[in-house]
């Protein structure tokens, strides 16, 4: 009586996973419709985009430029990863928007490899399908997936280092700290030294609570430190020779006064104000709609969740860093989201009813995002597309995404 009684259970969840699987396929599906149609957003988007298919059209793939104030200079506030993936898609498929936005959205489904891999090697292969389910279909990632801007691919490096940090606290291995490595040497060329604070912040402090210093010191790190260097080093060295005195703006100007001071020589507009502690809020808003289970469940006091673990202090250690300044737009807190969802597939005690959500959290994800980007879309102010006018101006970048580089000094 029990084989038929188990292999019906088994098969009844196959088909639930199926369905499961179906509803994050088609709200992958629908982003990558959305990146494919929508025109980009200004000013950001369009900045990028602008600098992504100006290293495809001019061939330099060193240093980022664009026009500013009708001057082609270079840009000195992030490094190139993303804009150099960005500009080898353009130069393979034309310029387009779905070419500037394709990294970001490549970026987004390594993440959720990383998360399931890491889920599934501590707490088994339902965990992690769980993980990564709850990861995809968090709102505010799902719809920033199909940007091109560089708060995912961050996110990608710095949580999944975190994640294989996790898998190597429990079962060391040289794979594991080469992969470590690998992604915080990419996080430096996705957005710099943050990507080390948001894995570093968040290991320290689980090393002082859990007391495992030891797990910091072992030797096996040995063998990722030459691949991080050999990954980050090389472009900061090239940029700084080609252009003096970038590492100073970058590193003082745009990655330390940014946070402390409210003037801090800001060379591209300036930074957005809210308060300190504004961390909080955005992230219960990131992780939308998921945030509202263990709200719920602390509002019935009921012992659903475990409120510890390294996933926890991960996620409470990113939120609490951010908490420091008060020049945090919403996207900062995207990190956050993966340890959220990892902690939320491992502490719940009814991981089948989290199981059931994931299709709904899908199907919710693809509409909120879709009607967003409609508004801005028939609003017109927001992506201006092909049509945009060439201005002078610190907020208008589509028309040199669309027709090139523009400003004095450009390349003819």
């Amino acid at each position: 009586m029990f084989r038929p009684c188990r292999r019906a259970t088994i098969r009844g969840m196959g088909r639930k996973i199926r369905i499961v699987c179906m509803f994050l396929a088609a709200a992958l599906a629908v982003r990558l419709l959305l990146m494919a149609t929508m025109p980009l957003f200004e000013p950001s988007e369009s900045r990028y985009g602008a600098i992504a298919a100006n290293m495809a059209r001019t061939g330099d793939f060193l240093v980022p430029r664009f026009t500013y104030m009708g001057s082609y200079q270079s840009f000195d506030g992030k490094p190139p990863l993303v804009f150099q993936c960005g500009g080898l898609l353009c130069r393979a498929f034309g310029v387009s928007e779905f070419a500037v936005r394709l990294p970001v959205f490549l970026s987004y489904l390594a993440l959720l490899a990383i998360v399931f891999f890491a889920v599934r090697r501590l707490e088994g292969a339902r965990a992690g399908f769980l993980a990564a389910g709850v990861c995809a279909t968090c709102v505010a990632l799902y719809a920033t997936a199909g940007v091109c801007m560089t708060d995912v691919p961050l996110a990608c490096c710095s949580a999944g280092a975190l994640l294989l940090y996790a898998c190597f606290r429990e079962r060391p291995s040289i794979g594991l700290a080469v992969g470590v490595s690998l992604l915080l040497g990419c996080g430096m060329l996705v957005k710099g030294p943050v990507s080390l604070v948001l894995f570093g912040l968040p290991v320290l402090v689980d090393a002082a609570v859990a007391r495992r210093w030891r797990t910091l010191f072992d030797v096996r790190w040995l063998w990722g430190l030459p691949v991080f260097l050999a990954v980050s080093v090389p472009w900061f060295w090239m940029m700084q020779s080609e252009n003096p005195g970038f590492l100073r703006y970058f590193f003082v100007n745009e990655n330390l006064l940014r946070f402390l001071v409210r003037e801090y020589g800001d060379r591209y507009g300036a930074g957005r104000e809210t308060f300190r502690g504004m961390a909080v809020v955005w992230a219960l808003v990131v992780t939308l709609p998921w945030s509202l289970v263990p709200l719920w469940a602390l509002l019935r006091r009921r012992r659903v969740f475990r409120w510890s673990g390294f996933f926890a202090t991960a996620f409470c250690s990113i939120v609490a860093f951010w908490c420091l300044t008060s020049r945090v737009p919403l996207a900062y807190l995207l990190p956050a989201v993966p340890m959220f969802a990892a902690w939320l597939a491992t502490s719940c005690a009814e991981p089948a009813t989290l199981r059931r959500l994931v299709a709904p959290a899908a199907a919710v994800a693809a509409l909120v995002t879709a009607g967003v980007l409609l508004t801005g879309l028939l609003a017109g102010n927001k992506m201006l597309g092909a049509d945009a006018p060439r201005k002078i101006s610190k907020r208008h970048f589509a028309y040199e995404f669309y027709h090139g580089p523009w400003g004095e000094g450009a390349p003819r």
